[in-house]
């Protein structure tokens, strides 16, 4: 699979080009001529906005992201390679806060390593706190995102839509595309405090840059998230319930000591999502 220029590694870049529209054309450009010149298609999706009635007393919609088959995007975390996608509200309407939420991604392989995302489809719920309940509120979204096939391109869109007031509005709303966002929604790792299911995260006594992370249950899969500057690689299993993961890079000075984590566990179907800080050590029990 073709990158656009260089593979992006990095969680500061990738910000960086989406939020920078200038420079994504810039490197889309040479990237589309490439791919026009191997003959190898771009790759297509749809953006639209859904609604859903109420979820915890609040409206509930869902951002569709609809992919032609074997095309993918991207989580909130990327992995080794990719953007990920960046939701502007900001030209909406009785809006209080849009609160994206994120359905567990796939880990995929990738000639750049690993990526986190989805196939074929993916929707985003979100719960919309409105001004005024008593008023509709009307959702504009302006959002920058990727699609990979063969070629991975650089997408803008916009989608509109108007949500009846939140008093109005049915618990559940039973209609085909409204159970297309509470099935995503399903998918949306719990949160879990520190020992319901992880018992700790350590500095590995073998390599400074590396963190074991020990879980209550077993695991198939676990994702590490650190704040702006902070890369983790991909996590590996020393027994099914300790694992390893290694510090591909920090900021200049960087210390684990009170460092916030949020640590997402994958068990078979079932995952959970933790936020920890690290002590003054650089571990938690």
């Amino acid at each position: 699979m073709s990158m656009i220029g260089n593979k992006f590694g990095r969680r500061k870049l990738l910000q960086l080009l989406v939020v920078n529209t200038l420079l994504t054309l810039v490197l889309a450009l040479p990237f589309m001529a490439r791919g026009l010149a191997a003959n190898a298609p771009l790759p297509h999706a749809d953006l639209t906005l859904i609604e859903a009635g109420t979820e915890d007393g609040l409206l509930l919609a869902g951002v569709n992201i609809a992919m032609e088959p074997h095309i993918k995007t991207y989580w909130r975390m990327p992995g080794d390679s990719g953007l990920p996608p960046v939701f502007d509200w900001s030209g909406s309407d009785n809006l209080v806060s849009a609160s994206v939420l994120w359905p567990l991604p796939q880990r995929i392989a990738d000639p750049a390593g690993s990526i986190l995302g989805y196939y074929d489809d993916v929707i985003f719920p979100v719960k919309v706190l409105a001004k005024d309940p008593a008023k509709p509120v009307h959702l504009v979204l302006k959002l920058d995102y990727a699609v990979c096939g063969e070629l991975c391109v650089p997408m803008s869109g916009q989608a509109e839509l108007t949500l009846s007031n939140a008093q109005a509005m049915p618990t559940n709303d039973n209609g085909p595309d409204a159970a297309r966002v509470r099935a995503f929604l399903a998918r949306v790792p719990p949160v879990a405090p520190l020992g319901v299911t992880l018992i700790s995260v350590t500095p590995d006594p073998s390599d400074v840059n590396a963190l074991l992370v020990a879980a209550k249950a077993p695991l198939t899969d676990l994702f590490l998230e650190g704040p702006e500057g902070w890369y983790f690689g991909d996590a590996k299993a020393l027994s099914p319930t300790l694992w390893r993961v290694m510090i591909l890079q920090k900021p200049t000075n960087g210390t684990l000591a009170r460092l916030p984590l949020t640590i997402t566990l994958v068990a078979s179907e079932n995952a959970s999502e933790t936020s920890v800080t690290l002590d003054a050590s650089g571990a938690i029990h």
